[in-house]
């Protein structure tokens, strides 16, 4: 009876969790087609970096044969540490065998001795404390002398786990003479770095077309993978993605940033492999928003660029730009506090600010429509469906704002300068509002950073003098 019991609770496992995977399925399948029609579920994609890699495609190493030491560049810890990559290059080459194309095959054997000869794979310690331990009642435990005080558990940053090579589950070198390439191992290391950084901008480790702009598209675009037979868009991507899930994030975040006095610093990691420093310069790229922060990005890029625009005296909410300023600055200077996983990335509570819709959305995308109508930032859905702009969709829209931006557009296009004013209803007003604005005008100009000249050109300009 017990065994019957058993096998009825299994079965419920089973399906509970078939259940689950087939709603994240169709869940994703719905959410991408949403994406398409409405901007407002664009933060509902909310693909996870690793349980959607398939565990054949997961590294393993086998910890019995790994080399001591990964700060030591002598000879023998050098050969120690080549012999450990070529190991971990033919496991992944006969472990994915034919369930993928031959050049992404050759492309992830490659990739797997590059992050291992680049020391980006790491291990995070998680820790707890003996004597903080609860009964089942909720009472604290008495301490057990024999216990050791601290626990200490160290978990792999990154799709990769440990295991047993052997001669079963590693192509023999006679399969891999022609696969070792070690002139892939730059571009290997290239894909995977800008994965990591599509995991801050986006959460996941592939473009999923939302950031046209981003650096992993720019990757994916060029002619870097092409150039050792990997050509297929599918997989390219599948590259980025695979490889990039492997490497550790944590470790790569503080290579770039630790040149920065960060807030909430990135928590300490173990390198698994041998540690050298990282030939690419990609601070700049730790620099922008997080993937919780889309609407704030998309936001900031058409401030920034208004501010330098005539239009910016006509704008009604300057204080609404500068707070949108400050918020910018406040997320990118300290960007892995307020990713999705900050617990993870800094061991620190999340942070209670959100990606609020700005009171000020609508007009920035009129702006943008009237001056900007072929802008590259049209390909956000938030701004543009189905070939329509969507300013209208925003509840600060206004009618005479899209007005004032035409007539200014129209001035700005007439063959010969004429008083800007002329043609806008209650001159005066608007005259009188721009001067009494003017110190706000300059505390806003002041804040994105806006040269002297720029400026006091924008107001005599204005105010036609």
């Amino acid at each position: 009876m017990k065994i019957v019991t058993c096998d009825v609770t299994n079965n419920v496992v089973e399906k509970t969790e078939d259940l689950d995977n087939l709603a994240n399925d169709l869940g994703h399948i719905l959410s991408d087609s949403l994406r398409h029609v409405d901007g407002d579920f664009n933060y509902e994609l909310s693909f996870t970096a690793l349980s959607d890699l398939d565990t054949r495609f997961m590294l393993m190493l086998d910890k019995s044969m790994m080399p001591q030491s990964n700060t030591d560049h002598f000879r023998p810890v050098k050969n120690a540490w080549v012999k450990f990559a070529a190991m971990a290059s033919a496991y992944v080459y006969k472990n994915v065998g034919q369930s993928v194309s031959k050049p992404l095959q050759k492309w992830l054997a490659n990739a797997a001795s590059a992050a291992i000869l680049a020391g980006l794979l790491a291990e995070v310690s998680e820790s707890c404390d003996s004597d903080e331990r609860t009964s089942s009642d909720g009472e604290t435990s008495v301490e057990n002398i024999s216990t050791p005080d601290r626990v200490v558990e160290n978990i792999q940053d990154g799709a990769w786990y440990y295991g047993r090579w052997t001669v079963d589950n590693v192509a023999s070198g006679g399969e891999m003479v022609d696969v070792i390439d070690a002139e892939m191992t730059d571009a290997c290391i290239r894909v995977m770095i800008a994965a990591v950084v599509n995991y801050l901008q986006e959460n996941r480790f592939a473009p999923c077309g939302l950031l046209r702009d981003s650096y992993a598209s720019a990757i994916l675009r060029s002619d870097l993978m092409d150039k050792y037979g990997l050509s297929d868009e599918h997989d390219k991507i599948e590259a980025m993605r695979i490889t990039g899930s492997w490497v550790s994030k944590l470790y790569v975040f503080h290579m770039a940033t630790k040149h920065r006095d960060l807030e909430h610093p990135i928590r300490p990691i173990n390198n698994v492999g041998l540690v050298r420093p990282l030939k690419l310069d990609i601070k700049q790229c730790f620099e922008d928003l997080t993937a919780r922060f889309i609407r704030t990005r998309i936001a900031h890029q058409i401030a920034s660029r208004m501010v330098r625009s005539v239009c910016i005296v006509f704008f009604e909410d300057l204080n609404e730009l500068i707070e949108l300023r400050k918020l910018y600055r406040q997320i990118s200077s300290d960007p892995f506090y307020y990713h999705t996983d900050c617990e993870y990335l800094t061991n620190s509570s999340r942070p209670s600010v959100s990606d609020k819709m700005s009171s000020i959305f609508g007009r920035l995308v009129t702006y943008l429509s009237v001056f900007e109508p072929n802008s590259e930032l049209f390909d956000y859905p938030q701004l543009k469906m189905n070939g329509r702009t969507r300013e209208q969709h925003y509840v600060d829209y206004s009618e005479n704002w899209k007005k004032v931006l035409e007539t200014i557009y129209t001035d700005l296009c007439m063959s010969k300068q004429s008083n800007l004013f002329s043609s806008l209803v209650f001159t005066t007003k608007v005259v009188d509002g721009i001067r009494r604005n003017e110190k706000l005008l300059r505390e806003c100009w002041n804040e994105y950073g806006i040269e002297s000249n720029i400026s006091d050109f924008i107001f005599r300009y204005s105010l036609n003098r």
